[in-house]
């Protein structure tokens, strides 16, 4: 009889732990499948990002020096599907403008679609941030023939309105023999309609022989002014680039045909990290705006500081001989700061 109690007791001891696990069980599937939600919904939500920037400069050219914040921008980023995804960064600087406001469309591994906003595919370096580029300030070519400081006129950050097919082809290893995009845009900047009938061709093929060398052709052909007023806005450009862990070396020729003023520019940057926070640099830079008249001609030399104290800090300082034809030569100091987040 004892034994015959002691079984039941124990059979009824694994019957009790039994219904609690399965009790905790179901009672804790309602709340993974709240985190599983709530997961699934954060993933969906924007990733925010942004920086602000700081400025300090003096020019021998006209004695002056000033402090300026000169961009503060916030970025959102988010992925609608494994293929779809999209950007909208916002300048609050003056008063805030849309810079960036696209989506993306992975049709395939080696072709995708990008509609809205953006920078031009033109040249190696005006995809840089300005917070990603190695000197404080665009090349002079980059300025004059690629949207920024336009010689039509234009000025728009490198962007404009339009849609652009791009990809990679040819995978070696971990990296690809080929990049392509080619785009047709308003050809009137960020923010604005076209004001003609025309549209404008951007594009550019890398060429990568090896995984950190970059040869590159672009061109943009295109017309600016208004209907009946059109004059012709050509742009051609080459270049090569290397870059690995610690060395950067890039280089670019650009020519332009802006109306019947044809110009040129070329540069060539070298930046060397010594240390993970420290990274000097140097660069020649030359620009003419008129081929057909030297004094139109200048020649800038920078050495430069690239100091980052912590990951989210930026310390940017550059020194330029500027050589200018029309002119006598002057003397440029920047200091730039950038806080991002």
């Amino acid at each position: 009889m004892k034994n015959l109690l002691l079984l039941f007791c124990f059979c009824t001891a694994i019957y009790t732990t039994k219904a609690q696990e399965d009790s905790v069980v179901t009672n804790s599937t309602p709340i993974e499948s709240r985190v599983s939600t709530l997961e699934k919904i954060i993933s969906k939500l924007p990733k925010i990002s942004g920086f602000i920037n700081m400025r300090y400069q003096y020019s021998s050219a006209d004695d002056s020096h000033s402090f300026d914040i000169r961009r503060a921008r916030v970025d959102f980023k988010g992925d609608l599907s494994s293929q779809l995804d999209y950007r909208l960064q916002i300048e609050f600087v003056n008063s805030p403008k849309i810079l960036d406001a696209y989506i993306r469309y992975k049709i395939h591994p080696y072709i995708a679609v990008q509609a809205g906003e953006y920078k031009i595919p033109f040249s190696l370096e005006n995809p840089y941030g300005p917070h990603t580029l190695e000197t404080i300030e665009n090349s002079m070519g980059i300025s004059k023939l690629c949207n920024y400081s336009d010689l039509s006129g234009l000025s728009a950050n490198g962007r404009d309105i339009g849609i652009t097919l791009y990809g990679s082809l040819i995978k070696r290893g971990d990296y690809n023999l080929l990049d392509y995009a080619f785009g047709v845009f308003n050809g009137n900047g960020i923010n604005l309609k076209d004001n003609n009938k025309n549209k404008d061709f951007s594009g550019i093929l890398t060429l990568h022989p090896c995984k950190n060398l970059s040869l590159a052709g672009s061109c943009y052909l295109g017309k600016y002014g208004k209907q009946g007023e059109e004059k012709d806005r050509d742009r051609y450009g080459a270049g090569i680039k290397w870059q690995d862990k610690h060395l950067l070396i890039r280089s670019e020729y650009l020519y332009g045909k802006t109306g019947t003023l044809k110009s040129e520019g070329a540069y060539a940057v070298v930046s060397y990290f010594v240390h993970s926070k420290i990274q000097p640099v140097v660069k020649f830079d030359y620009f003419q705006e008129d081929k057909s008249n030297s004094q139109t001609r200048e020649y800038d030399y920078l050495v430069g500081l690239n100091y980052y104290p912590i990951k989210a800090l930026r310390l940017v300082v550059n020194y330029t001989y500027k050589d200018v034809e029309a002119s006598k030569s002057s003397h440029l100091l920047a200091l730039q700061f950038f806080a991002m987040f």
